[in-house]
């Protein structure tokens, strides 16, 4: 009877380590599927940022293109008018001005007087030179436009070797406008290009006015910069002209 009770628990015994021998090995295939779906998922992972790069490449070459081909067609486009008419010309007719006489008093009293100073500079007054180097030395920028006037901002620097497209834009003050953040050297490319498009006599009067204004209302804000304050606030730039507020709404 004794053997038959020692016979009972050694089955017993090796019944619960057969137990826990088998929950290991459970265990351990659990884990190996486990492991495979986090290499799958790494590998997808892996995948949608090879093709979001692909992409990013694709948009910014189809830019290029597009605005290399808008170039070559405004060339072609000047250098084959259809037609121009010419309106007659007329000899204008001389006049002669008289002055009345200065008196001897008012004269010396004129030539003794302060010259007036000068009103300061505007952006569109600063040379060219003068605003790039400005630009220069900004580290970033914010530009909130609406989402046509950056594309042809791009369009317009597209071609410049200076010009890089910035990382993903966000949403700007509404749903209608973007903010992207530009570097110093893509600031001197967008200048560059659109001071080139404003005094071009080949492009049309519509593209002059967008460069016009962008130009303007970018170096404005960028001829104010001064040199990092701290924790001063990053350059911001806003295209986004608005009516006054009522009186009622610029009280509250």
């Amino acid at each position: 009877m004794q053997s038959g009770r020692f016979a009972t628990a050694d089955r017993g015994e090796a019944l619960a380590r057969l137990t826990r021998e088998g929950g290991l090995q459970d265990l351990r295939d659990e884990l190996r599927e486990l492991r495979r779906e986090l290499n799958d998922a790494h590998k997808t992972i892996t995948d949608a940022r090879r093709e979001s790069e692909s992409l990013r490449l694709e948009l910014e070459t189809a830019r290029r293109e597009a605005a290399e081909a808008r170039t070559d067609a405004l060339g072609r486009a000047a250098e084959n008018p259809v037609s121009t008419a010419v309106a007659p010309s007329y000899e204008p007719i001389p006049t002669t001005v008289v002055h009345p006489p200065v008196p001897h008093e008012a004269a010396l009293d004129a030539s003794d007087s302060e010259p007036e100073e000068q009103a300061p500079e505007t952006a569109g007054q600063r040379t060219l030179d003068a605003v790039l180097e400005q630009a220069a030395g900004i580290s970033a920028a914010d530009l909130i436009c609406h989402r046509d006037a950056w594309a042809f901002i791009v369009e317009q620097a597209a071609r410049n070797a200076h010009f890089r497209v910035p990382g993903l834009a966000a949403n700007g003050d509404d749903d209608e406008q973007t903010n992207v953040t530009l570097s110093g050297r893509t600031l001197i490319a967008i200048l560059s290009a659109l001071h080139s498009t404003q005094q071009s006599h080949t492009t049309s009067r519509e593209d002059r006015a967008l460069a016009s204004t962008y130009y303007n209302r970018i170096a404005s804000v960028i001829n104010n910069a001064l040199p990092s304050q701290g924790d001063a606030a990053r350059t911001r730039i806003v295209i986004d002209d608005r009516p006054p507020l009522a009186p009622h709404d610029a009280i509250n």
